[in-house]
C-alpha cells in the first residue's frame, strides 16, 4: 500500500504542477507530505522538479518544520541544486542546530547548490562532533570547488580522520592546484604524508616531483608503515602502502616481516613481495625459523611471490617440507612452485611428501604439481616420482593425479606401469 501512495503521488505531481491557480497549494501539500514517512520520498522528488519555485516554501519548512520535515526540506533544497541559492543563508544556520541528521543534510545541500559564501562555515563542520556531519562538509567542499586556504588547510587535517579521510582526498583533488603549496607543507607529517604525497601527485605533479615524490624514499617510511598497521585502513590503501615498503630496501623489508606477526595484515605483507627481488630472500628466509608457524607460512608465500629470483631459498624451504606444522609444509610446496625449474632439488623430498599418506591432501597434490613445473630437463626423475605415486594405496585423489599427469608426460611409462 505505501508503494502504491508513493507511485500514485509521483504519477499526480506533473498534472498538478501544470495547473498554476493552485500551485501555492499543490506545494504546501507537497511540503507537508515531507513528514509522512510513506510519501516524503515522492514528494521529495515532485518539489525537485518545481525548482525555484517550491524554494521559499522549503526555506519556510526548513526553519519552522518539524525535525523529519526540516531534514528532508534540506536534502530537496540539495536537490533543486543552484537555483535554490537564496535558502544558502538558512542552510548555513543548519548547520549549528542540535540535530546531528539535520546538519548532515545542511552540508550536502550546500555543496549541491556550490554555495561559494557558505565556504567557511563548513570548513568549520569539519571539526563537528558527528562523523556523517563532518564527511558531507568535506564532500561540499569538493563539489563547490573553489580555493580557500581556511578550507584546504582543515580538509588537509582531515586527512587523519579516518571516517573523513577519502572524502577529504577527492575534495581536495577536487580544488586543485590551489592547493599544492599547503599539501608540501604537509609533507613533514607523517600520520597523513601518504595522503598527502598521493593528492599533490594528482593535483600539481611538477611540484610533487621537486619534492622528491616520484618514487618511494626513506622519508615515506614512517607513513607507509603507519598506513599499513593502521586497522582503519581500506585494504587498497594498506596494498599500496606494502608495495611501497619493498623499494625502501632493508628497512622496508624488516617492516613488512614484521606484519607477518599481524594476522589481519600478514597476507597483505606477503603479496607485496611480489615487487621484490632477490636482495629481499635473506631476510625471509631468516624468518622460515621464526617460532610462530603462521609466520614462517608467510615467509614461505613471500618467498613464492618472489618467485624463480628467490631460488637461493630452495634449500631451507626443503627444509620447511619437513616442518612440524602442516600449514607451514603446504606453503613451503606452494612456494617452491613459483619457482618453477629452479624447484629442480627438492625433487626427492616432493617425491617423499607424495607417498606420505599422513600428509595433507593438497599438499601432496601439490608436490606432484610442483613436480611439473621441473619439466622438461627433470623428465626421468619427475616419471620415477609418478609411478610411485601411482601405486599409493590411501588416497585416492593423489594417485589419480599422478595417473593423469604421467599419462601424459610420458604415455609409455604409464603403460609400462600398467596405467590406462
Amino acid at each position: 500500500m505505501v508503494r502504491f501512495i508513493q507511485i500514485t503521488l509521483l504519477a499526480l505531481m506533473p498534472l498538478l504542477i501544470c495547473n498554476a491557480e493552485s500551485r501555492a497549494d499543490q506545494t504546501a501539500q507537497l511540503i507537508e507530505a515531507l513528514d509522512d514517512a510513506n510519501v516524503r520520498r515522492g514528494a521529495s522528488i515532485a518539489l525537485t522538479k518545481l525548482g525555484a519555485a517550491a524554494v521559499p516554501a522549503l526555506q519556510k519548512s526548513l526553519t519552522t518544520g518539524t525535525p523529519d520535515a526540516r531534514v528532508w526540506s534540506a536534502f530537496t533544497l540539495g536537490e533543486i541544486g543552484p537555483a535554490a541559492e537564496p535558502a544558502v543563508a538558512d542552510l548555513t544556520k543548519a548547520l549549528a542546530d542540535s540535530d546531528d541528521a539535520l546538519r548532515a543534510a545542511a552540508a550536502q545541500a550546500l555543496g549541491k547548490i556550490e554555495a561559494a559564501n557558505a565556504i567557511d562555515t563548513l570548513a568549520i563542520a569539519l571539526g563537528d562532533k558527528s562523523d556523517r556531519v563532518r564527511r558531507q562538509s568535506a564532500v561540499a567542499l569538493g563539489q563547490i570547488g573553489q580555493p580557500s586556504k581556511k578550507a584546504t588547510t582543515k580538509l588537509i587535517a582531515a586527512l587523519s580522520d579516518p571516517h573523513v579521510r577519502s572524502s577529504a582526498r577527492e575534495s581536495l583533488i577536487q580544488m586543485g592546484p590551489s592547493t599544492a603549496d599547503l599539501l608540501v607543507d604537509s609533507l613533514n607529517n607523517d600520520r597523513i604524508r601518504f595522503e598527502v604525497s598521493a593528492i599533490l601527485q594528482a593535483v600539481d605533479p611538477t611540484k610533487a616531483m621537486q619534492a622528491g615524490l616520484e618514487k618511494p624514499t626513506a622519508a615515506d617510511l614512517p607513513s607507509l608503515k603507519l598506513v599499513l598497521f593502521d586497522e582503519t585502513r581500506q585494504p587498497a590503501e594498506r596494498t599500496a602502502a606494502a608495495g611501497s615498503l619493498t623499494a625502501l630496501g632493508n628497512e622496508g623489508i624488516a617492516v613488512l616481516t614484521a606484519a607477518f606477526e599481524q594476522p589481519q595484515i600478514a597476507r597483505t605483507a606477503a603479496k607485496a613481495f611480489t615487487k621484490a627481488g632477490p636482495d629481499a630472500v635473506p631476510a625471509l628466509v631468516a624468518v622460515l625459523s621464526h617460532k610462530q608457524p603462521a609466520v614462517r607460512q608467510k615467509a614461505a608465500d613471500a618467498l613464492g611471490h618472489i618467485g624463480p629470483a628467490a631460488a637461493a631459498a630452495t634449500g631451507d624451504l626443503i627444509k620447511l617440507l619437513k616442518d612440524e606444522d602442516r600449514d607451514t609444509r603446504y606453503s613451503a610446496v606452494r612456494a617452491l612452485h613459483e619457482f618453477g625449474p629452479k624447484a629442480k632439488p627438492a625433487i626427492p623430498t616432493l617425491a617423499e611428501v607424495i607417498l606420505d599418506s599422513r600428509e595433507l591432501e593438497a599438499t601432496r597434490q601439490w608436490s606432484i604439481k610442483t613436480l611439473l613445473v621441473t619439466l622438461p630437463k627433470t623428465h626421468e626423475e619427475v616419471v620415477k616420482a609418478l609411478v610411485a605415486a601411482s601405486q599409493e594405496e590411501v588416497n585416492y585423489g593423489t594417485r589419480q593425479l599422478a595417473k593423469q599427469q604421467l599419462l601424459k608426460i610420458d604415455a609409455e611409462a604409464a603403460k609400462a606401469a600398467g596405467i590406462k
